[in-house]
Protein backbone atom coordinates (compact mmCIF):
# COMPACT_ATOMS: atom_id res chain seq x y z
CA UNK A 1 0.00 0.00 0.00
CA UNK A 2 2.82 2.62 0.96
CA UNK A 3 4.65 1.95 -1.97
CA UNK A 4 1.57 2.33 -4.51
CA UNK A 5 0.53 5.45 -2.56
CA UNK A 6 4.36 6.85 -3.09
CA UNK A 7 4.10 6.27 -6.93
CA UNK A 8 1.20 7.82 -7.20
CA UNK A 9 2.56 10.80 -5.37
CA UNK A 10 5.54 10.94 -7.72
CA UNK A 11 3.14 10.94 -10.42
CA UNK A 12 1.22 13.84 -9.14
CA UNK A 13 3.90 16.51 -7.61
CA UNK A 14 6.46 15.70 -10.52
CA UNK A 15 9.80 17.12 -11.02
CA UNK A 16 11.76 18.87 -8.09
CA UNK A 17 8.83 18.16 -5.75
CA UNK A 18 8.31 14.24 -6.16
CA UNK A 19 10.84 13.15 -3.74
CA UNK A 20 10.16 15.71 -0.79
CA UNK A 21 7.90 14.60 2.18
CA UNK A 22 7.56 15.78 5.66
CA UNK A 23 6.82 14.49 8.72
CA UNK A 24 4.24 14.96 11.24
CA UNK A 25 4.79 13.55 14.86
CA UNK A 26 1.30 13.37 16.76
CA UNK A 27 1.49 12.54 20.98
CA UNK A 28 -2.21 12.05 21.23
CA UNK A 29 -3.55 10.90 24.77
CA UNK A 30 -3.48 7.17 24.79
CA UNK A 31 -0.74 6.49 22.01
CA UNK A 32 1.33 8.38 19.32
CA UNK A 33 1.52 8.33 15.17
CA UNK A 34 4.33 9.57 12.71
CA UNK A 35 2.83 9.81 9.34
CA UNK A 36 4.61 10.78 6.14
CA UNK A 37 2.95 13.06 3.58
CA UNK A 38 4.23 14.37 0.48
CA UNK A 39 3.86 18.12 -0.40
CA UNK A 40 0.40 17.36 -1.96
CA UNK A 41 -0.84 16.31 1.66
CA UNK A 42 -1.33 12.45 0.19
CA UNK A 43 -0.03 9.56 3.07
CA UNK A 44 2.84 7.74 2.55
CA UNK A 45 3.29 5.71 5.48
CA UNK A 46 1.85 5.82 9.25
CA UNK A 47 2.97 4.16 12.14
CA UNK A 48 1.56 4.33 15.74
CA UNK A 49 1.95 2.98 18.82
CA UNK A 50 0.11 3.17 22.49
CA UNK A 51 1.44 4.94 25.48
CA UNK A 52 1.63 3.52 29.05
CA UNK A 53 1.83 5.79 31.95
CA UNK A 54 3.01 5.55 35.64
CA UNK A 55 1.41 6.16 38.92
CA UNK A 56 4.14 8.08 41.10
CA UNK A 57 3.26 6.72 45.36
CA UNK A 58 3.00 10.34 46.29
CA UNK A 59 0.32 10.99 43.62
CA UNK A 60 -1.79 8.34 43.11
CA UNK A 61 -4.44 7.04 42.36
CA UNK A 62 -5.25 10.55 40.43
CA UNK A 63 -1.94 11.31 39.39
CA UNK A 64 0.08 9.87 36.00
CA UNK A 65 3.60 10.50 34.57
CA UNK A 66 5.53 9.14 32.00
CA UNK A 67 9.43 8.10 31.45
CA UNK A 68 10.61 10.62 28.87
CA UNK A 69 13.34 8.66 28.13
CA UNK A 70 11.35 5.50 27.74
CA UNK A 71 8.27 8.00 26.11
CA UNK A 72 10.96 9.58 23.10
CA UNK A 73 12.20 5.68 22.62
CA UNK A 74 9.04 5.25 21.40
CA UNK A 75 8.89 8.71 19.26
CA UNK A 76 12.16 7.77 17.60
CA UNK A 77 11.01 4.25 16.86
CA UNK A 78 8.13 5.07 15.21
CA UNK A 79 9.73 7.78 12.96
CA UNK A 80 12.34 5.19 12.18
CA UNK A 81 9.28 2.74 11.18
CA UNK A 82 7.61 5.48 9.29
CA UNK A 83 10.27 5.55 6.68
CA UNK A 84 10.91 1.93 6.69
CA UNK A 85 7.62 1.56 6.09
CA UNK A 86 7.36 4.16 3.19
CA UNK A 87 10.60 3.41 1.44
CA UNK A 88 11.13 7.31 2.21
CA UNK A 89 14.95 8.47 2.52
CA UNK A 90 15.89 10.47 5.31
CA UNK A 91 17.31 13.48 3.26
CA UNK A 92 13.52 12.88 1.39
CA UNK A 93 12.14 14.83 4.20
CA UNK A 94 12.50 17.94 4.07
CA UNK A 95 10.64 19.25 7.50
CA UNK A 96 8.62 17.91 10.98
CA UNK A 97 6.53 19.09 12.91
CA UNK A 98 4.53 17.88 16.46
CA UNK A 99 1.70 17.96 17.53
CA UNK A 100 0.08 16.55 20.58
CA UNK A 101 -2.57 16.22 23.44
CA UNK A 102 -3.49 19.64 25.35
CA UNK A 103 -3.12 19.85 29.14
CA UNK A 104 0.27 17.89 28.97
CA UNK A 105 3.36 19.52 30.10
CA UNK A 106 7.14 18.78 30.76
CA UNK A 107 8.99 20.73 32.94
CA UNK A 108 12.58 21.71 32.30
CA UNK A 109 15.44 22.69 34.66
CA UNK A 110 17.87 25.45 33.45
CA UNK A 111 20.02 22.77 31.84
CA UNK A 112 17.19 21.58 29.72
CA UNK A 113 17.01 18.28 31.85
CA UNK A 114 13.68 16.74 32.37
CA UNK A 115 11.98 16.81 35.91
CA UNK A 116 8.34 15.97 35.02
CA UNK A 117 6.28 15.26 32.64
CA UNK A 118 2.57 14.17 32.83
CA UNK A 119 -0.30 13.76 30.30
CA UNK A 120 -3.73 15.53 30.49
CA UNK A 121 -5.18 12.99 32.58
CA UNK A 122 -2.58 13.62 35.36
CA UNK A 123 -4.61 15.32 37.95
CA UNK A 124 -3.03 14.83 41.16
CA UNK A 125 -3.50 18.65 41.56
CA UNK A 126 -7.32 18.41 42.40
CA UNK A 127 -7.14 19.80 46.18
CA UNK A 128 -4.88 22.33 44.39
CA UNK A 129 -6.92 23.15 41.91
CA UNK A 130 -10.02 23.78 44.18
CA UNK A 131 -7.99 25.87 46.31
CA UNK A 132 -7.41 27.98 42.88
CA UNK A 133 -10.71 28.08 41.76
CA UNK A 134 -12.32 28.86 45.11
CA UNK A 135 -10.56 32.13 45.94
CA UNK A 136 -9.20 33.39 42.28
CA UNK A 137 -11.46 31.30 40.13
CA UNK A 138 -13.38 33.75 37.98
CA UNK A 139 -10.12 36.41 37.40
CA UNK A 140 -8.56 33.03 36.06
CA UNK A 141 -11.07 32.21 33.79
CA UNK A 142 -11.24 35.81 32.40
CA UNK A 143 -7.35 35.81 32.12
CA UNK A 144 -7.01 31.81 30.78
CA UNK A 145 -10.46 31.20 29.34
CA UNK A 146 -9.83 27.82 31.00
CA UNK A 147 -11.47 26.49 34.17
CA UNK A 148 -10.97 24.01 36.19
CA UNK A 149 -7.90 24.34 37.49
CA UNK A 150 -6.90 21.16 38.32
CA UNK A 151 -6.75 20.29 34.76
CA UNK A 152 -4.65 23.22 33.81
CA UNK A 153 -0.44 24.12 34.68
CA UNK A 154 -0.43 26.00 37.70
CA UNK A 155 -2.02 23.78 40.29
CA UNK A 156 0.65 21.03 39.10
CA UNK A 157 3.25 23.93 39.90
CA UNK A 158 1.42 24.22 43.75
CA UNK A 159 1.45 20.63 44.05
CA UNK A 160 4.94 19.81 43.16
CA UNK A 161 5.68 23.33 45.30
CA UNK A 162 3.94 21.25 48.50
CA UNK A 163 5.00 18.16 47.83
CA UNK A 164 8.27 17.95 45.51
CA UNK A 165 9.58 21.17 47.01
CA UNK A 166 13.12 19.66 45.39
CA UNK A 167 12.06 19.47 42.08
CA UNK A 168 9.97 22.62 42.13
CA UNK A 169 12.57 24.66 42.99
CA UNK A 170 14.97 23.31 39.48
CA UNK A 171 11.59 24.33 37.56
CA UNK A 172 13.33 26.68 34.67
CA UNK A 173 10.72 26.07 31.72
CA UNK A 174 6.94 24.83 31.18
CA UNK A 175 6.32 23.00 27.46
CA UNK A 176 3.58 21.44 26.26
CA UNK A 177 4.12 17.82 25.44
CA UNK A 178 4.35 18.78 21.63
CA UNK A 179 6.82 21.82 22.21
CA UNK A 180 8.82 19.63 24.06
CA UNK A 181 9.11 17.14 21.43
CA UNK A 182 10.18 20.34 19.33
CA UNK A 183 12.58 20.82 22.01
CA UNK A 184 14.40 17.53 21.67
CA UNK A 185 14.25 17.48 17.87
CA UNK A 186 15.92 20.86 17.34
CA UNK A 187 17.37 22.02 20.84
CA UNK A 188 15.00 24.79 20.92
CA UNK A 189 12.66 26.09 23.88
CA UNK A 190 9.88 27.67 22.38
CA UNK A 191 6.00 27.48 23.04
CA UNK A 192 3.51 27.71 20.22
CA UNK A 193 0.36 29.40 21.28
CA UNK A 194 -2.28 26.73 20.71
CA UNK A 195 -0.61 24.82 23.11
CA UNK A 196 0.48 27.41 25.80
CA UNK A 197 -2.70 28.88 25.86
CA UNK A 198 -4.20 25.41 26.61
CA UNK A 199 -2.63 24.94 29.88
CA UNK A 200 -3.50 27.80 31.87
CA UNK A 201 -0.15 30.15 31.90
CA UNK A 202 -0.92 32.91 29.60
CA UNK A 203 -3.43 35.75 28.45
CA UNK A 204 -5.61 34.32 26.08
CA UNK A 205 -6.09 37.56 24.76
CA UNK A 206 -2.52 39.20 24.99
CA UNK A 207 -0.95 36.22 23.95
CA UNK A 208 1.88 36.11 26.40
CA UNK A 209 2.72 35.62 30.01
CA UNK A 210 0.12 36.95 32.63
CA UNK A 211 2.20 39.04 35.32
CA UNK A 212 -1.33 39.34 36.91
CA UNK A 213 -1.56 35.38 36.77
CA UNK A 214 2.43 35.10 37.73
CA UNK A 215 1.23 37.22 41.50
CA UNK A 216 -1.56 36.00 41.72
CA UNK A 217 -1.28 32.49 42.05
CA UNK A 218 2.68 32.51 43.10
CA UNK A 219 4.25 31.01 39.91
CA UNK A 220 7.15 30.47 39.77
CA UNK A 221 9.18 33.75 37.78
CA UNK A 222 9.92 33.03 33.66
CA UNK A 223 8.51 29.49 33.43
CA UNK A 224 6.24 30.75 30.59
CA UNK A 225 8.64 30.08 27.44
CA UNK A 226 8.77 32.20 24.69
CA UNK A 227 6.11 31.90 22.07
CA UNK A 228 5.42 31.86 18.64
CA UNK A 229 3.26 30.43 16.04
CA UNK A 230 2.28 27.13 14.21
CA UNK A 231 4.09 27.45 10.65
CA UNK A 232 7.73 28.60 12.15
CA UNK A 233 10.94 27.00 11.08
CA UNK A 234 12.54 27.26 14.62
CA UNK A 235 15.60 25.19 13.89
CA UNK A 236 16.98 22.28 12.81
CA UNK A 237 17.91 18.16 13.91
CA UNK A 238 20.31 18.12 16.01
CA UNK A 239 23.21 15.81 15.32
CA UNK A 240 22.38 13.62 18.31
CA UNK A 241 18.68 13.94 17.49
CA UNK A 242 19.58 12.63 13.73
CA UNK A 243 21.67 9.97 15.46
CA UNK A 244 18.54 8.79 17.37
CA UNK A 245 15.58 8.99 15.00
CA UNK A 246 17.14 7.99 11.70
CA UNK A 247 16.16 11.51 10.27
CA UNK A 248 18.92 13.64 8.58
CA UNK A 249 21.05 16.36 10.76
CA UNK A 250 19.76 19.92 9.43
CA UNK A 251 16.24 18.79 8.48
CA UNK A 252 13.94 21.95 9.33
CA UNK A 253 11.84 21.56 12.59
CA UNK A 254 8.91 23.33 12.59
CA UNK A 255 6.80 24.46 14.94
CA UNK A 256 2.95 22.62 14.80
CA UNK A 257 0.30 23.08 17.56
CA UNK A 258 -2.36 21.67 19.98
CA UNK A 259 -4.03 18.21 18.21
CA UNK A 260 -7.76 19.81 18.23
CA UNK A 261 -6.50 22.85 16.76
CA UNK A 262 -4.28 21.25 14.08
CA UNK A 263 -7.19 19.15 13.40
CA UNK A 264 -9.40 22.28 12.05
CA UNK A 265 -6.23 23.20 10.01
CA UNK A 266 -6.44 19.69 8.34
CA UNK A 267 -10.33 20.37 7.90
CA UNK A 268 -9.75 24.10 6.63
CA UNK A 269 -11.66 25.44 9.60
CA UNK A 270 -9.68 28.63 9.92
CA UNK A 271 -12.75 31.27 9.40
CA UNK A 272 -15.06 33.00 11.47
CA UNK A 273 -18.18 31.28 12.34
CA UNK A 274 -16.53 28.01 11.07
CA UNK A 275 -17.26 24.83 13.61
CA UNK A 276 -14.93 21.87 13.16
CA UNK A 277 -16.07 18.50 15.56
CA UNK A 278 -13.05 16.70 16.06
CA UNK A 279 -15.05 13.60 17.12
CA UNK A 280 -12.49 11.14 18.51
CA UNK A 281 -12.47 9.67 21.91
CA UNK A 282 -13.81 12.97 23.27
CA UNK A 283 -15.95 15.25 21.47
CA UNK A 284 -14.34 18.92 20.75
CA UNK A 285 -16.96 20.93 19.05
CA UNK A 286 -14.86 24.42 18.16
CA UNK A 287 -15.99 27.42 16.74
CA UNK A 288 -13.38 30.07 14.93
CA UNK A 289 -13.71 33.44 15.85
CA UNK A 290 -11.63 36.90 15.15
CA UNK A 291 -10.93 37.88 19.20
CA UNK A 292 -11.05 35.93 22.12
CA UNK A 293 -14.91 35.32 23.39
CA UNK A 294 -15.23 34.57 27.48
CA UNK A 295 -18.26 32.81 28.30
CA UNK A 296 -19.39 35.58 31.21
CA UNK A 297 -20.53 32.03 33.20
CA UNK A 298 -16.98 30.36 32.61
CA UNK A 299 -19.00 27.13 30.63
CA UNK A 300 -16.28 27.00 27.36
CA UNK A 301 -13.13 27.26 26.67
CA UNK A 302 -11.34 30.03 25.26
CA UNK A 303 -7.88 28.84 22.95
CA UNK A 304 -5.90 30.07 20.28
CA UNK A 305 -6.42 28.82 17.10
CA UNK A 306 -2.73 28.02 15.48
CA UNK A 307 -3.45 30.89 12.98
CA UNK A 308 -2.31 34.33 13.38
CA UNK A 309 -5.33 36.59 14.56
CA UNK A 310 -7.85 33.54 15.32
CA UNK A 311 -9.42 32.45 18.19
CA UNK A 312 -11.37 29.04 19.24
CA UNK A 313 -14.57 29.20 21.43
CA UNK A 314 -14.84 25.13 22.50
CA UNK A 315 -18.19 23.31 23.80
CA UNK A 316 -16.68 20.05 24.09
CA UNK A 317 -19.51 16.68 23.71
CA UNK A 318 -17.38 15.04 26.31
CA UNK A 319 -16.34 11.42 25.82
CA UNK A 320 -17.97 10.31 22.11
CA UNK A 321 -15.35 7.40 21.00
CA UNK A 322 -14.69 6.27 24.14
CA UNK A 323 -18.34 5.78 25.18
CA UNK A 324 -19.17 4.17 21.71
CA UNK A 325 -16.28 1.83 22.36
CA UNK A 326 -17.45 0.72 25.48
CA UNK A 327 -21.15 0.02 24.13
CA UNK A 328 -19.22 -2.05 20.83
CA UNK A 329 -17.13 -3.59 23.64
CA UNK A 330 -20.61 -4.47 25.48
CA UNK A 331 -22.51 -5.99 22.80
CA UNK A 332 -19.65 -7.86 20.65
CA UNK A 333 -17.39 -9.03 23.42
CA UNK A 334 -17.18 -11.79 21.56
CA UNK A 335 -15.50 -10.29 18.32
CA UNK A 336 -11.82 -9.84 18.80
CA UNK A 337 -11.65 -8.21 15.91
CA UNK A 338 -13.14 -4.45 16.80
CA UNK A 339 -13.29 -3.23 13.32
CA UNK A 340 -15.94 -6.12 12.73
CA UNK A 341 -17.87 -5.10 15.46
CA UNK A 342 -17.54 -1.47 14.24
CA UNK A 343 -19.06 -2.95 10.88
CA UNK A 344 -21.93 -4.75 12.34
CA UNK A 345 -22.87 -1.40 14.47
CA UNK A 346 -23.25 0.55 11.26
CA UNK A 347 -24.82 -1.86 9.32
CA UNK A 348 -27.58 -2.66 12.13
CA UNK A 349 -27.57 1.64 12.87
CA UNK A 350 -28.12 2.22 9.07
CA UNK A 351 -31.14 -0.59 8.75
CA UNK A 352 -33.12 1.33 12.16
CA UNK A 353 -35.31 3.99 11.27
CA UNK A 354 -34.75 7.35 13.13
CA UNK A 355 -35.72 7.57 16.83
CA UNK A 356 -34.35 4.43 17.55
CA UNK A 357 -37.67 2.65 18.42
CA UNK A 358 -38.02 5.23 21.19
CA UNK A 359 -34.93 4.31 22.79
CA UNK A 360 -32.78 7.85 23.84
CA UNK A 361 -28.92 6.71 25.09
CA UNK A 362 -26.77 9.03 27.56
CA UNK A 363 -23.51 7.19 27.83
CA UNK A 364 -21.25 10.25 27.44
CA UNK A 365 -21.56 12.99 24.95
CA UNK A 366 -23.50 15.77 26.65
CA UNK A 367 -23.34 19.39 26.85
CA UNK A 368 -20.04 21.22 28.45
CA UNK A 369 -20.64 23.01 31.48
CA UNK A 370 -17.01 23.39 33.10
CA UNK A 371 -18.34 24.50 35.95
CA UNK A 372 -19.92 20.91 37.18
CA UNK A 373 -17.25 18.29 36.94
CA UNK A 374 -18.77 15.25 38.53
CA UNK A 375 -20.62 12.01 37.62
CA UNK A 376 -23.86 12.25 35.91
CA UNK A 377 -26.72 9.74 35.80
CA UNK A 378 -26.60 8.28 32.55
CA UNK A 379 -27.83 4.71 30.57
CA UNK A 380 -30.22 3.73 28.10
CA UNK A 381 -34.21 4.99 28.85
CA UNK A 382 -36.68 3.32 26.51
CA UNK A 383 -40.43 2.35 26.67
CA UNK A 384 -41.53 -0.61 29.02
CA UNK A 385 -41.31 -3.56 28.82
CA UNK A 386 -38.63 -4.36 26.56
CA UNK A 387 -40.36 -7.70 26.05
CA UNK A 388 -43.71 -5.69 24.55
CA UNK A 389 -41.41 -2.69 23.02
CA UNK A 390 -39.20 -5.33 21.48
CA UNK A 391 -36.35 -2.86 21.90
CA UNK A 392 -33.29 -4.94 20.14
CA UNK A 393 -29.43 -4.23 20.19
CA UNK A 394 -29.96 -2.26 16.71
CA UNK A 395 -31.91 0.27 18.65
CA UNK A 396 -28.83 0.47 20.96
CA UNK A 397 -26.69 1.39 18.77
CA UNK A 398 -28.60 4.19 16.40
CA UNK A 399 -29.75 5.70 20.11
CA UNK A 400 -26.18 5.99 20.97
CA UNK A 401 -25.28 7.28 17.44
CA UNK A 402 -28.23 10.19 18.20
CA UNK A 403 -26.79 10.60 21.45
CA UNK A 404 -23.64 12.03 19.82
CA UNK A 405 -25.76 13.75 17.07
CA UNK A 406 -27.69 15.39 19.73
CA UNK A 407 -24.85 16.36 22.05
CA UNK A 408 -23.00 17.95 18.75
CA UNK A 409 -25.93 20.03 18.27
CA UNK A 410 -26.53 21.33 21.75
CA UNK A 411 -23.11 22.15 22.06
CA UNK A 412 -23.15 23.62 18.11
CA UNK A 413 -26.27 25.76 19.71
CA UNK A 414 -24.32 27.00 22.87
CA UNK A 415 -21.75 27.91 21.10
CA UNK A 416 -24.15 30.56 19.08
CA UNK A 417 -25.76 31.38 22.31
CA UNK A 418 -22.37 32.70 23.54
CA UNK A 419 -20.33 34.15 20.72
CA UNK A 420 -23.32 35.58 19.02
CA UNK A 421 -22.34 34.32 15.65
CA UNK A 422 -24.35 32.41 13.29
CA UNK A 423 -22.67 29.22 12.67
CA UNK A 424 -21.73 29.31 8.83
CA UNK A 425 -20.24 25.88 7.99
CA UNK A 426 -19.99 22.39 10.15
CA UNK A 427 -17.18 19.93 9.28
CA UNK A 428 -15.97 16.87 11.10
CA UNK A 429 -13.61 15.00 11.48
CA UNK A 430 -11.32 11.93 13.00
CA UNK A 431 -12.86 8.43 13.51
CA UNK A 432 -16.16 8.71 14.74
CA UNK A 433 -16.63 11.08 11.91
CA UNK A 434 -15.37 7.13 9.86
CA UNK A 435 -19.46 6.26 10.62
CA UNK A 436 -21.41 7.12 7.40
CA UNK A 437 -24.54 6.92 9.73
CA UNK A 438 -23.69 9.11 12.21
CA UNK A 439 -22.38 12.12 9.62
CA UNK A 440 -26.14 11.58 8.38
CA UNK A 441 -28.01 11.42 11.45
CA UNK A 442 -25.61 14.40 12.40
CA UNK A 443 -26.62 16.71 9.16
CA UNK A 444 -30.34 15.29 9.92
CA UNK A 445 -30.89 16.90 13.56
CA UNK A 446 -28.54 20.46 12.59
CA UNK A 447 -30.87 20.30 9.24
CA UNK A 448 -27.50 21.57 7.32
CA UNK A 449 -24.68 20.35 5.26
CA UNK A 450 -21.74 18.79 7.15
CA UNK A 451 -18.78 18.12 5.34
CA UNK A 452 -16.91 14.71 6.94
CA UNK A 453 -13.43 14.06 6.14
CA UNK A 454 -12.65 10.40 4.77
CA UNK A 455 -9.10 10.00 7.16
CA UNK A 456 -9.14 9.05 10.80
CA UNK A 457 -6.10 11.14 11.56
CA UNK A 458 -7.21 14.63 10.11
CA UNK A 459 -4.96 16.44 13.12
CA UNK A 460 -1.84 14.78 11.18
CA UNK A 461 -2.53 16.59 8.00
CA UNK A 462 -3.14 19.76 9.93
CA UNK A 463 0.70 19.05 11.49
CA UNK A 464 2.06 18.40 8.38
CA UNK A 465 0.76 21.61 6.86
CA UNK A 466 2.75 23.24 9.27
CA UNK A 467 5.66 21.76 8.31
CA UNK A 468 5.03 22.61 4.77
CA UNK A 469 4.70 26.04 5.30
CA UNK A 470 7.93 26.12 7.73
CA UNK A 471 10.02 24.57 4.80
CA UNK A 472 9.02 27.05 2.51
CA UNK A 473 7.24 24.53 0.49
CA UNK A 474 3.72 26.39 0.60
CA UNK A 475 3.66 30.43 1.46
CA UNK A 476 1.01 30.44 4.00
CA UNK A 477 -1.47 28.46 5.07
CA UNK A 478 -4.56 28.88 2.73
CA UNK A 479 -2.23 27.47 0.36
CA UNK A 480 -0.96 24.73 1.92
CA UNK A 481 -5.02 23.76 2.67
CA UNK A 482 -5.10 24.44 -1.00
CA UNK A 483 -2.51 21.77 -1.59
CA UNK A 484 -2.75 19.24 1.48
CA UNK A 485 -6.24 19.08 2.69
CA UNK A 486 -7.80 15.66 2.71
CA UNK A 487 -10.86 14.30 0.57
CA UNK A 488 -14.21 14.95 1.98
CA UNK A 489 -17.60 14.25 1.38
CA UNK A 490 -20.53 16.80 1.79
CA UNK A 491 -23.52 14.78 3.02
CA UNK A 492 -26.88 16.85 2.83
CA UNK A 493 -29.90 16.79 5.04
CA UNK A 494 -33.37 14.67 4.64
CA UNK A 495 -35.81 16.99 4.89
CA UNK A 496 -38.58 14.49 6.18
CA UNK A 497 -35.86 12.64 8.75
CA UNK A 498 -34.64 16.75 9.93
CA UNK A 499 -38.31 17.27 10.53
CA UNK A 500 -38.49 13.77 12.22
CA UNK A 501 -35.21 14.89 14.77
CA UNK A 502 -36.90 18.13 15.68
CA UNK A 503 -38.92 16.19 18.13
CA UNK A 504 -36.39 13.49 19.08
CA UNK A 505 -34.42 16.54 20.00
CA UNK A 506 -36.42 18.21 22.04
CA UNK A 507 -37.07 14.69 23.71
CA UNK A 508 -33.21 14.37 24.35
CA UNK A 509 -33.01 17.71 25.88
CA UNK A 510 -35.69 17.79 28.32
CA UNK A 511 -34.76 14.07 29.19
CA UNK A 512 -31.35 15.25 30.07
CA UNK A 513 -32.61 17.80 32.28
CA UNK A 514 -34.43 15.83 34.23
CA UNK A 515 -32.08 13.20 34.56
CA UNK A 516 -29.63 16.54 35.93
CA UNK A 517 -32.39 17.28 37.95
CA UNK A 518 -33.12 13.88 39.67
CA UNK A 519 -28.74 13.45 39.98
CA UNK A 520 -29.17 16.82 41.99
CA UNK A 521 -31.78 15.49 44.08
CA UNK A 522 -30.12 12.42 44.86
CA UNK A 523 -26.75 13.57 45.59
Amino acid sequence: MASHQRTWSILKCGGEMSNKYVLAIDAGSSGGRALIFDLHGALISSTGRAWTYNVPEDAGPMGKEFDTEEFWGYICRLIADATVKGAVQSAEIIAVSTSSQRQGVVFLDEMGRELYAGPNTDIRAIIEGFTIDGEFGKEVYEITGHAPSLMLCPAKLHWFKANRPDIYEQIATVLSISDWVAYRLSGQRLGEVSCISSIGLVDVGDLKGSDRLEEMLDLPSGVCPEITTSGTHIGVVTQEAAAQTGLAAGTSVVVGGADSQCALLGMGVINEGQVGIVAGWSGSVQMVTSEPIIDPESRLWTTCHVLPERWILESNAQQCGGAYSWLRETLFSDLTDENAGYEIMERLAEETAPGSGGVLAFIGPAVMDMRRMRLSLGGFIFPVTPSITDIKKEHLIRAALENLAFAFKANCVQLEEISKLKIREVKIGGGLAQSRCLVQILSDVLDMPVTAYDVRHVTSWGTAMCAAVGSGSYGNFNEAIAGMMPESKVVDPDTQRAQEYTQYYRKWLSTADWLDRLEQGIS
